[in-house]
């Protein structure tokens, strides 16, 4: 017998994979053919059943036709008995046809008579059998999924909080476990809690489903964007903003969502004081096909697009921003001149009275209101801010030197306002200035170093070498031209 037990191990050790294939031969885990129709072709082999060894398919329907006849008749926990039966032979067989219309058939009738307690049980029960198929599982959580609109709020409660235990850690119902999550989110807002909604919603990977469909997809991480910007979690909503492909949302079939997704980014923008990025959303939204054929939709994005690239902090893109507003959409600020004014405010190189001519149409826009964003007050005082800089810019192109008494008269604010603003600017290396207190003037322009010198002699000598080169050559020319002419007129 030792003898026996050792030539058996030894045989284990040498062909395993081929005892390990006959094992599954022989319980109908894997069939001659190999496996079954894919669940979902994107998940590949994670989504595939065996294939079936038998067909349970008739002995199946004729047991479902007297589950009803039994369950009219008050015999409910017999017809669960010999479905169960039938279900683990087809289970065994990978016959996962039948597996699901027993498991469906199951769930069914205890939500016909009204068994919750019973139904729940049941649920967990049939997911959690050893070798369960994923068809079954994947057509049962479908079916009871579809009866949760139809409950009331603790019902509803109680079958997602199953549902999400049948469903959790299984990659072939990850999209039903998405939404199933969705619906909690949902719920717990609906009830008012925007915070417990967002963390329930936040941890969702769906960006990684390739089952569910683009545009779910889009709508949920946009729905998450949502909830966290409700929660005022700035951090991680620019963290799930990342999830979206901007070339995605440029498609016809989803510029609704482009308009949502760009209006949560104003939001995020706004919260950072990125005015400039702010602006770039509302061109996105005013770029959108549906937005420029409705003049409703399109005014409203061009003049939020025009002015906070006028609060934008002055640089060579905002610059060529404003440059390219006023050339390129001429014709429809046409039809906003006071916005189209503002616009060229900052184009001119003159000097801006404030308040400004049309101050109370401006400040009526929403994006000096505190809806829909909040710090309406805060944007108008930094226009005012933008327009104090403007003129300091072009004073410091007219001028070298100034009293302090004349930039104060010209600008509109008292010595110690133009020295902060005129410090900021400096420091921003917006201008080049110096400030000299006990004389009471300004000089603009930066001083030039030793090596700035150095190099501009540099250039002016090159320059002069060239010159010379080049008159060297002309009157090398002149004379050949001379000389052949002399030697034409000498052979005459």
């Amino acid at each position: 017998q030792a003898i026996l037990a050792k030539s058996a191990r030894h045989q284990l050790r040498v062909q395993p994979s081929v005892i390990g294939v006959r094992l599954l031969l022989i319980r109908g885990l894997l069939g001659p053919g190999g496996m079954a129709e894919n669940l979902n072709p994107v998940l590949g082999n994670l989504a595939k059943d065996p294939k079936a060894t038998e067909d349970y398919g008739k002995d199946c329907d004729e047991l479902l036709a007297r589950v009803d006849t039994m369950k009219q008749a008050g015999r409910v926990e017999k017809a669960v008995d010999e479905m169960l039966a039938l279900e683990k032979k087809c289970r065994q067989a990978s016959d996962g046809i039948s597996t699901a219309k027993l498991l469906c058939k199951i769930c069914q009738t205890y939500y016909d008579v009204k068994e919750w307690a019973k139904l729940k049980e049941h649920i967990v029960l049939l997911s959690k059998k050893r070798g369960q198929l994923k068809r079954a599982t994947t057509d049962m959580v479908h079916l009871v999924m579809g009866w949760l609109d139809g409950l009331d709020k603790e019902r509803k409660m109680e079958l997602i909080g199953t549902l999400n235990e049948v469903t959790e850690g299984k990659i072939f119902v990850e999209v039903e476990k998405a939404r199933l999550t969705n619906m909690m989110a949902q719920i717990k807002e609906a009830e008012g809690n925007a915070e417990e909604a967002a963390n329930l919603l936040q941890e969702v990977q769906v960006e990684s489903f390739g089952a569910m469909e683009r545009r779910e997809k889009t709508e949920y991480i946009l729905n998450q964007m949502r909830l966290v910007l409700l929660k005022k979690d700035y951090v991680r909503t620019q963290i799930i903003s990342r999830k979206l492909n901007p070339k995605l949302l440029e498609t016809d079939d989803f510029q609704d969502l482009k308009i949502r997704y760009y209006e949560y980014m104003v939001q995020y923008w706004l919260h950072e004081k990125k005015y400039l990025d702010a602006s770039k959303s509302y061109l996105s939204i005013f770029n959108t096909k549906c937005v420029q054929d409705d003049e409703a939709k399109w005014k409203p994005a061009l003049t939020a697009h025009a002015l906070y690239l006028a609060l934008a902090q002055y640089d060579n893109e905002q610059e060529d921003m404003l440059n390219k507003l006023d050339e390129l959409q001429a014709k429809k600020l046409d039809k906003v001149p006071v916005f189209q004014q503002v616009i060229k405010i900052f184009l001119r190189k003159e000097i801006v009275a404030w308040p400004l001519t049309d101050e109370v149409e401006i400040r009526a826009h929403p994006v000096f209101q505190d809806t829909p964003h909040e710090g309406g007050s805060t944007r108008w005082s930094m226009l005012k801010k933008r327009v104090v800089q403007h003129n300091i810019k072009v004073i410091s192109g007219y001028y070298e030197q100034i009293h302090t008494a004349r930039l104060c008269e010209l600008i509109g604010l008292s010595e110690k306002e133009a020295e902060a603003e005129l410090s900021e600017l400096v420091c921003s290396k917006f201008v080049a200035a110096k400030i000299d207190r006990p004389a009471g003037t300004i000089k603009f322009g930066r001083r030039e170093t030793y090596t700035d010198r150095l190099n501009d002699w540099s250039d002016s000598i090159t320059k002069m070498l060239d010159l010379v080169e080049n008159t060297c050559h002309m009157i090398q020319k002149e004379q050949m031209v001379h000389a052949a002419r002399a030697k034409l007129k000498a052979k005459k």
